[in-house]
This record gives structure tokens, C-alpha cells and sequence, in this order.
């Protein structure tokens, strides 16, 4: 997987939201300037370790958390990713996707 500063942000942002984290309360707990912080979170600019640091400990997550942004790709692409995962699983686990895209599709009727 390569580095993509936009989807880099937008899981940072997705992170921040889920913790109910402001911009501001983050950049609090990780002592880092806001308006670098919203750089960072728009795509705009690539954090330097220290801040990606000050970030990780401030959120109190684990580094790998930041990195797991695959699933804001675009539409083409994540299909893409999905069929070759699919192509590679067992009957078992196939069967079992589709218990769980069922459970899914009931929820949302």
C-alpha cells in the first residue's frame, strides 16, 4: 500500500471523530499547533514524525490505526480489492461473508 496523504487524512479525521475528539481537543492532548494539524487532516501536508508521534499518543492509538485507510478508496478500486480477496477464501469463509452481507441487508429494511 502506498502512502496518500488525502486518504492518510481523512482516516486521521475518521479516527478523531470516533473519539470524539474537536480539531482543537486533539491538538491539545498532543500539544501540536491546530493549523498544522488541519493541513495534515485536509491532505495538505505530510506530518513530520514528531507531530505523526505527538498524534499517536495524544488519540491514544496504536500507530497501525493510521495506516488502515484502504476502505476510502475509490469505488473502482475498492471492488477491485474486495474480488481479489474474495477469489482467495474457502467455501467456509465465502458462506460466512455472505451470513454476515445478509445480516446487512435485513438491518437495513
Amino acid at each position: 500500500m502506498d502512502f496518500n496523504k488525502k486518504n492518510f487524512g481523512l482516516r486521521l479525521k475518521e479516527i478523531r471523530k470516533g473519539k470524539g475528539y474537536t480539531q482543537e481537543n486533539l491538538c491539545e492532548k498532543a500539544n501540536i499547533d491546530t493549523s498544522n494539524y488541519s493541513k495534515i487532516e485536509t491532505g495538505k501536508v505530510t506530518p513530520s514524525l514528531k507531530a505523526l508521534y505527538s498524534i499517536i499518543k495524544g488519540a491514544e492509538i496504536e500507530p497501525n490505526e493510521l495506516f488502515e485507510y484502504e476502505h476510502l478508496s475509490n469505488e473502482k478500486l475498492l471492488d477491485k480489492k474486495i474480488q481479489e480477496m474474495y477469489s482467495k477464501y474457502s467455501i467456509n469463509k465465502k458462506q460466512l461473508l455472505y451470513k454476515i452481507m445478509r445480516s446487512f441487508e435485513d438491518y437495513n429494511k
